[in-house]
């Protein structure tokens, strides 16, 4: 049997993070949202940085600004393409949808994940004046499944054949 002292001094040297089955003891946790406070210089006084109070992680600049800058970046594209649609925002309660309307519900995506090739296709397409380019994706799921598809097509002409507001044009 151990003393107590003993046992106060082990639970006392426990890492934070509770160990793994191969005995790794893992990173120190994160803030979920840093609480940021100035660290002052010990000797003139002066604000030399930025540091969480709780986690201790000192704050990157360059790497805040950035943030900030591609938020606003995607909070304006969101904005331009509800505006032209006819619908209003309302990404910012928390839900998936980033702008809504009695008939479209719509989320809005940039970035670098925008599909070059599709924009290919379609762009490849000619169409008379009463006709509408579209390129239709599918998969092959094999037998048992079912077959998923869309239907792509611009924005512009999503506008030109329903309207901004989403009601039809004709």
């Amino acid at each position: 049997m151990t003393d107590l002292s003993e046992l106060d001094a082990a639970l006392e040297d426990a890492p934070t993070a509770a160990p793994s089955f191969t005995g790794a003891t893992g990173r120190p946790a994160k803030c979920r949202r840093h609480s940021w406070q100035p660290n002052f210089d010990v000797e003139d006084r002066s604000h030399t940085w930025w540091e969480c109070a709780r986690c201790g992680t000192v704050k990157d600049e360059a790497r805040s600004r950035r943030g900030r800058t591609n938020r606003n970046r995607g909070n304006a594209i969101e904005r331009e393409v509800a505006a032209r649609l006819g619908l209003r925002r309302v990404g910012m309660y928390g839900t998936p949808e980033d702008a809504s309307g009695d008939y479209l519900v719509v989320q809005v995506k940039s970035g670098a994940s925008f599909p070059e090739r599709v924009w290919r296709w379609l762009n490849a397409l000619t169409a008379d004046a009463n006709q509408t380019r579209a390129v239709v994706l599918t998969d092959a799921p094999g037998p048992g499944r079912r077959r998923r598809a869309l239907i792509v097509l611009t924005l512009e002409d999503w506008v030109a054949l329903h309207g901004p507001s989403g009601e039809d044009a004709a």
